[in-house]
């Protein structure tokens, strides 16, 4: 019996390790991306009842989502968001994604790359990106220069 639920329970890992959702493979990518390869991926793994998510790092460990640094844990939860907005985009009309300061805690190489993913993205639809940061308007005109930027003042 014992064998039987060792077996089941490797057989269930190994399927789902094969047959990743689409939104799990592109949530990885962007991760990679964003963190400059620093972490290969996102996986989940059980625990208890359910599922926890898992970065995995370039180094061949692995780091719970819970366990990162602040900066790194807004990159992950970016990633999810820009995953998802893909899915939401290739079955329906695309609606506008906005973000407001995710990038405040990013380095500059990390910001742009994700701002190389969010002009990626305007491909399908409309990127709203909110910053009081200027510094990350001019990575912004650097990485994207066809982005339209707006300043809005304090009003007075």
């Amino acid at each position: 019996l014992r064998a039987g639920a060792l077996a089941a329970s490797k057989a269930l890992h190994l399927y789902r390790d094969r047959h990743r959702s689409s939104m799990m493979k592109r949530a990885s990518e962007a991760f990679r991306t964003i963190t400059g390869g620093a972490y290969r991926g996102l996986a989940s793994q059980p625990d208890g009842d359910g599922e926890v998510l898992v970065a995995l790092s370039a180094d061949g460990g692995s780091r719970l989502a819970a366990e990162l640094s602040k900066g790194t844990c807004f990159q992950l939860y970016l990633s999810l968001r820009l995953a998802g907005y893909h899915e939401f985009a290739a079955s329906r009309s695309p609606v506008p994604f906005i973000a407001d300061d995710i990038m405040e805690t990013f380095d500059d190489r990390r910001a742009e790359e994700t701002f190389r993913l969010l002009a990626d993205m305007a491909g399908t639809g409309q990127v709203v990106y909110l910053t009081h940061h200027r510094h990350l308007c001019e990575i912004a005109r650097s990485v994207c220069p066809e982005a339209a930027l707006h300043r809005l003042d304090e009003a007075s």
